[in-house]
This record gives structure tokens, sequence and C-alpha cells, in this order.
């Protein structure tokens, strides 16, 4: 409750400079105030799709949010990129200087901005070429202009329309623009504020324009890339792929080749038929060789001279000759040879009648009985020589053949590994092109997945011309400044309240110095209570004595009570306030003598500073009360006993100083001498709601001072009653309170 008291005490203290203060700085906002400029707000709605919209590529219903939430930050993020709104400023430049009106606001610009704007180019070092590439007829012209004009350095105008600070066109005032998505839906709202509301609807509207065509110009341009590199290689591939077929072709042609793999087949199966062939006839070739050794062997002397009959030696070979060349003709044979085949076979008929007649009349001319034998042996003998000139012939053959395969062999290898060769490159750059052409037709399905992406942007709510302004902000400002001042004002005497070390009231002067308040007198009043001040003064000198009188409860026998006036400076008014109490107390019939330092004694004389009694000082006579005023502490030393031998030791202090560390180390020297004697503090020139905390109300006691007084006390519940004047307290109503 003391610090409740003290909190609102503090509040009243300070009233006129929170009440007088915050009002000066509302009306001085609230002036500052007045032209405040007023803002036009434009809005626009942009449906995206991108959540809900159809898509080529999704192979899934479900919808990714994470990738939904890039989509909708890429579409955010190139709406406010710098390239955009540098377009949009050099556009919405173009705009009002080719449609603004010196003269009348328009809906492209405010005339006042407008002249602004314009006087400025006209004065800047290139104002008459930039004005030159403004074309009345063409916007577009005129934006192509300034773009080619414009050029990184810091003397450009245009350049620095965007990177400077104009209001409207720099990087600065357009990026104030806010996109921000609603909720979890496929819409972007896009609103911006200026003073402007032309400028603000065609900063607006010219943005819509350019987020299109940029988002269009980098989804396409990354993809058209992709489509035609991937159409490029599908022509380079194809090309490759067609010379490699032809190459194979022409190769095929030059080498005699229809089917490789079915002729290399053929010529394995010849091959192993061949095998099988000369195998045959070469078992046959020995049977008939060895079986000629034998019938030679077998012939006698006689018999054997036929072999030497040059009739029977030419019709052999002749015989031998046919017979190797129907083996020829019958292991390889020929078309249109059926006739010659037979023609042969007849004529190897007639050679072998032609040496069985010679045989025979040959063995019949030579022998006798016993020839007949011989006859047998000699047919047998002709049989195996023409059986073995035929193996021999087939042989040749067959191994002449086997030659010729060899030879085939020898052409075919390289060539299959070649033509293995050029289709593993026709395959590998076959694969190469079906992968590419499957990456050319998802690019394809990617590019026109974006059209069909591009189309789902649309400006849903087109931006709208404003034509009121939004409610400024002069009410907030006003406000805000009643508020701020108030907070800063409080702020900084509460901060000072917390510093401060002025002992002012009971609650600091307990808090500095630790010991306990007896009292407080009133300051000069105003010169509105200025009557009321003496009635005060009296009212504060009966409680003082009132409160001192309560220490008076043990007399040393022969010594009147004793009571020391301390300060630990001077000018505390400890003089003031022991005359004030020796005058009352004489008023009301008590004895009471004052020892006043440098009067009735000398504080740096011997007898002072050995004085271990109050009697070193003075004899005492029969007084009741001494009151003893003592020199300040920081310049003076007292004597322990004199101030441990007193019924109470009264620091003096005044409440509108600072207790500094000197007055602290003082204090704290003076609590160590005093030793069990009691010690309080009395507050001194304080005000009168200090000194009401221990005298109560002091007059005037008129109704709204009272319950002024009763409010400061917190009495909320108090029976309240009023008397229309306060008579003076007597003497004895006085004596009745004590």
């Amino acid at each position: 409750m003391e610090y409740i008291l003290y909190i609102s005490r503090f509040l009243y203290r300070i009233r006129w400079w929170l009440i007088l203060g915050t009002i000066s700085i509302t009306f001085i906002a609230y002036y500052l105030t007045r032209n405040l400029g007023r803002t036009y707000s434009v809005e626009a709605t942009v449906y995206t799709g991108v959540a809900s919209g159809y898509s080529l590529e999704q192979g899934d219903t479900r919808v990714d949010w994470a990738t939904t939430q890039n989509a909708i930050d890429n579409l955010i993020n190139i709406m406010r990129s710098e390239s955009t709104l540098q377009r949009v400023s050099i556009r919405l430049y173009a705009r009002n200087l080719i449609n603004g009106n010196p003269n009348e606001d328009n809906e492209y610009i405010k005339a006042s901005n407008y002249n602004y704007r314009y006087n400025h180019v006209k004065n800047s070092p290139d104002g008459k070429r930039i004005l030159s590439l403004i074309d009345k007829s063409s916007e577009d012209k005129t934006v192509a202009n300034l773009t080619n004009y414009s050029r990184p350095t810091k003397d450009n105008y245009i350049y620095g329309l965007f990177r400077y600070n104009p209001p409207h066109y720099s990087f600065d005032a357009l990026k104030r623009i806010r996109v921000s998505r609603k909720d979890a839906s496929d819409l972007l709202t896009v609103s911006y504020s200026t003073d402007d509301p032309g400028i603000t609807y065609n900063t607006i509207k010219i943005l819509m324009d350019e987020f299109v065509n940029e988002y269009r110009v980098i989804r396409y341009g990354e993809t058209d890339k992709v489509i035609e590199y991937f159409k490029n290689e599908l022509i380079r591939i194809g090309n490759e792929l067609k010379q490699q077929e032809d190459s194979l072709t022409q190769y095929n042609v030059e080498k005699r080749i229809i089917n490789y793999y079915d002729e290399t087949k053929e010529i394995a199966a010849i091959n192993k038929e061949f095998e099988i062939r000369e195998q045959d006839i070469l078992f046959q070739y020995n049977s008939s060789k060895a079986m000629i050794q034998e019938l030679e062997r077998q012939m006698d002397i006689n018999a054997k001279q036929i072999l030497n009959n040059i009739q029977f030696v030419n019709k052999l070979r002749e015989a031998s000759i046919l017979t190797g060349k129907i083996s020829e003709m019958e292991t390889v044979p020929a078309e249109n040879s059926g006739e010659s085949l037979d023609n042969y076979k007849k004529r190897l008929s007639d050679a072998r009648k032609a040496l069985s007649k010679i045989s025979d009349n040959y063995v019949t001319s030579q022998h006798t009985k016993e020839g007949v034998a011989k006859t047998s042996i000699i047919e047998q003998w002709l049989d195996q020589t023409l059986e073995f000139e035929k193996a021999k012939s087939n042989l040749q053959i067959i191994q002449q053949s086997r030659h010729d395969l060899d030879d085939r062999y020898r052409f075919f290898a390289p060539v299959g590994s070649t033509i293995k060769q050029k289709e593993r490159s026709i395959s590998f750059i076959e694969q190469s092109y079906l992968t590419t052409l499957k990456s050319y037709n998802d690019a394809l399905m990617r590019r026109k997945n974006l059209e069909m992406t591009s189309a789902t942007i649309k400006v849903l709510n087109p931006p709208a011309f404003p034509i009121t302004s939004e409610p400024t902000a002069r009410k907030k400002i006003v406000m805000a400044a009643c508020l701020g001042s108030f907070l800063f004002i409080l702020g900084f005497f509460l901060l000072q309240e917390l510093l401060d070390r002025t002992l002012r009231d009971s609650i600091r002067t307990r808090r500095l110095t630790d010991l306990n308040l007896l009292g407080a007198f009133p300051k000069r009043s105003s010169i509105k209570l200025r009557k009321y001040e003496n009635e005060c003064h009296r009212i504060s000198v009966r409680q003082l004595s009132s409160s001192v009188l309560r220490f008076f409860t043990e007399r040393k026998k022969g010594l009147p009570f004793i009571v020391n006036f301390l300060s630990t400076e001077g000018g505390e008014g400890k003089s003031h306030l022991s005359e004030q109490l020796l005058d009352y107390w004489k008023s009301i019939g008590l004895k009471v003598h004052k020892l006043t330092w440098g009067v009735d004694f000398d504080p740096n004389s011997r007898r002072f500073l050995l004085a271990e009694s109050i009697t070193d000082l003075y004899t005492p006579q029969d007084e009741d009360i001494v009151i003893v005023e003592y020199p300040n502490l920081k310049q003076n030393n007292i004597p322990d006993q004199l101030l441990q031998n007193t019924n109470l030791n009264l620091v003096i202090a005044r409440a509108d100083r600072g207790w500094k560390a000197t007055d602290k180390i003082e204090l704290d020297k003076l609590k160590k001498q005093v030793g069990s004697a009691p010690i309080h503090i009395y507050l001194n020139n304080a005000s009168r709601e200090v000194v009401e905390d221990y005298t109560g109300m002091l007059p005037p006691y008129t109704f709204i001072r009272e319950q002024i007084y009763r409010l400061s006390q917190f009495a909320l519940t108090e029976k309240v009653s009023y008397k229309s004047k306060k008579r003076p307290i007597t003497e004895e109503e006085d004596d009745d309170d004590e």
C-alpha cells in the first residue's frame, strides 16, 4: 500500500508535465500533419492455376504442396524481380510523359506530378535529347528509345531514374508493391499505394502485362533452347544414321553380299558336305590303290605284259580321262550339262568295252588253258584301275573345291567383322536417335504444358482506377504522438525518480538513510496558501513535539531530558526547528533550555572535544528539557558520550537536497557513535503532501481539499462529511489531543 501511495504521489507530482507536455506534443503533431498527403490504393488478383490447373505431365492426381509452393514463390519473385520492375519503371515513365497534362489531372498522372517530372527532365544536362525520344504516337517506340538510351552510368538520366530515389519510378518506390498468396489457393493478390491515383493504377496495369511476358520468356526460353538442341541432334544423328546405312549397303554391293548370315551358313554346310565326301573318296582312292597293288602282285610276268601294250595303255588313259571328267561333272554340276554327261558316260562305256576286248584278245592269244584265271585277274585289275582313276579325279575335284571354300572363308571372315562393326555402329546410332527423339517429344510435351500453364495465368480482377483516397494516417500519427509523448515524459521522470537521490519524502528518506522518519516540516507556501502558513507551522511543530516527547521515558538523576539536533551539512534548518520547538514547549509551560554551538560552547575547544556529559558544557538548573544544537558532522566531530547520553538524536535534513556519498559516510559514522541511543531523522522544507502523512490534513479545510486528501490516502469508502467552515483549534482541544 505504501508503494501504491508513493506511485500515485509520483504521478500527481508530475501531473502538469504529463498533461501539458502530452497536449503540446499532440497539438504539434496535429498541426504538422494538417497537409498530410493522401494515398490511393489499387489491387488486382491473378489466377495462376499452379495447384488446381490441368497438366500434361501429371501422372498422379495428387498435389505436391512443396512443388506448388515453390511455383507460387517463383511467380511472386518474378513479379517483384528487379528486371521486371525496371521495365515497369521505363514504361510507366514513357506513358506519363506521353499522356500527362500540365493543366489538369487525368487517368495517367496528376498535373502537379507531371509538371515536376517534366521540368526535372527538361532541366537535366541531357534533357533535350531525352525529350526528343518521346514519341507521342507510339508508347512502344518511346519505351524502345528510352531503353536504348539507358546506360549503366551515374550520369545517365534514365538509368538513374530507376537506381536513385525519385518517387514513383525508382526501385525503392516500386518494391513497395505487395504480392501475396490468398490462403492456399491459386490466387495472387497484388496491391500498391501512392499519392497519385493515375500512377498507382497504371503501375499495377503495366506490372500485370510485364509479369505475364516475363514469365513466358523465362519458361519458353529454357524450353525452346532444349527443343532446338534436341531438334539439331535429331538431324545430326539422322544424317549420321543414313550415312552408316548407305555405307553398309555400298559395302554389301562391293562385296556382292546379299545375306551374309545365310551365305555363311550355306558355305559352312557345303564345307561339311565336302569334308564327308572327301573322306569317302579318299577311302575309295586308298582302297582302289591297295587293290591294284594286290592284283598286280598276283599277276605273273605274262599277265603284266598287257600293261605295256600301247593300245591298252592309250585306251586306259582315255578311260581315266573320261572317268575324271564324269566325276567332275557329277561333283560340280553345270547348267545344260545333261547331254554332255551322257555322252561322256557312253564314251566311257565304249572305252571300257575296248579295254575288255584288248585284254581278252591278248590273254587268248598268249596263254593256254591256264589263261582263264589270268583273264579274271586282269578284269579285276581293270575295274580297280578305273575305280582308282575315278577316285583320284574325285579327290582332286574335292580338294580343289576345298581350296575354293578356303578362299571363300578368307573372303567372308573380314567381311563379317566389318558388317558386324557397321551394324553395331548403326544400332548404337539408332538407339541414340530413338533416345533423342524421346527427349525431343518430352520437350515438346513440356512446352505444350507450359503453354497450358501460361494460358491459365489470368488477371482475374484487373486493377481499377481509384476514385477515393485511403484514410490518412493522421489520426494514427496524432494518437501515436499523444501516447508516445505521454510514455516518454513518464519514462523520463520515472528514470529520474529511480536515479534521483533527493530525500523529498518518507519512503526515499528511509531507503537512502536507513533511519526512521520522525516527521516533516513544510516549506514556504504558495501565495494562495500563504495566509495558512503560520497555522501549518504550528501544526507541524506540535506533531514534532508529540513525537519527541514519546522518547522522554527515562530521566537521569540530576539531569533534564536531552534532545540533540544534528545534521551532516550546514543550512539544514536546525536552528529554525529548534527555535520553533523551544517556543512551543515554553508556550505549553515546559522549562526548556537550548545550547547552541558557537554561542554556548566552542566545537573546537578542548572542553567540548573531551566532554563526557552535558554537564561539561553547562550547569543544569531546574530545566525539564535541554535542546542541544550541534555543528554539522562534515566539518566537526562530536564526542561519543554526548551522543550516547541523550534521550533522542534527531538528524535534520532538507527534503529538497540530494543525499550524497559524504552524507552517507557521516551518517554511518554517527550510527556507530550513538551506540544504543535512539537516532531518527526529520525532514525540513518538505512538501505539504509529505507533512500531511504525519500531521494529517493541513488547512484550508475545504470540501474539495478534503476529498482530494481522502483519495490521496486511499480512504475510498470513508464516510464523507462536509462543514462549510473549519473553526480554529483551541489550546484546550490541543491539550486534549495530546
